[in-house]
Formats: C-alpha cells, structure tokens, sequence
C-alpha cells in the first residue's frame, strides 16, 4: 500500500497532467496524472482499480515532442509579432511627426 501510494506521488510530481481525464477521475473529478510506464494514472494506480487511459509510452513521447514543437513555432510567432508591433509603433510615432 505504501510503495502504491508512493509510485502515485512520484508520477504526480512529475506533472504530466492529462488534459483529459480517466473515467475514475473524471467521475471523482480528481485531476489525472499519467504514468508514461504503465499508462495508467496516478489515481488509479493508487486506489488498485482497472484504468480506462491507456498511453502508450512511446505515443507519450511523441505527443510530447510535437507539443513542444508548437511551443516553440508559437514562441517564434509572437517574437515576429512582436517586432512587427514595435515597426508599426515607430511608422506611426514619424506620421504624427509628419502631422506637426
């Protein structure tokens, strides 16, 4: 019981929190951790009871990679926004220039 409650705290410390949830936490309205190993969650893994998430770890991985990806295509996004707000801001900054 001991070690099962401690593998459960483990996975949940390593924050892969699931943006969807198992039917037990969903129904507890429990927040579900996954455990990339088994594939099951932290909840279900404590409480010794079959769990309806299933990840594979290496569909896991892979998920993770592309998130991460678009975390970073995202990023680079906003840095060229960025910089396309600050040319505007100075294009307007020499039309009021213009103005007076």
């Amino acid at each position: 019981t001991k070690e099962r409650y401690s593998r459960a705290r483990r996975i949940e410390e390593r924050g892969l929190e699931m943006t969807f949830r198992c039917e037990r936490c969903e129904k507890k309205k429990l927040r579900c951790f996954v455990d990339t190993a088994s594939g099951r969650c932290a909840g279900c893994i404590a409480a010794t009871v079959e769990c309806s998430l299933f990840v594979p770890e290496e569909e896991w991985e892979r998920v993770a990679e592309e998130k991460e990806e678009k975390r970073i295509a995202l990023a680079r996004v906003k840095i060229k926004a960025a910089r396309l707000e600050a040319e505007l801001l100075e294009l307007e900054a020499r039309e009021r220039k213009f103005a007076r």
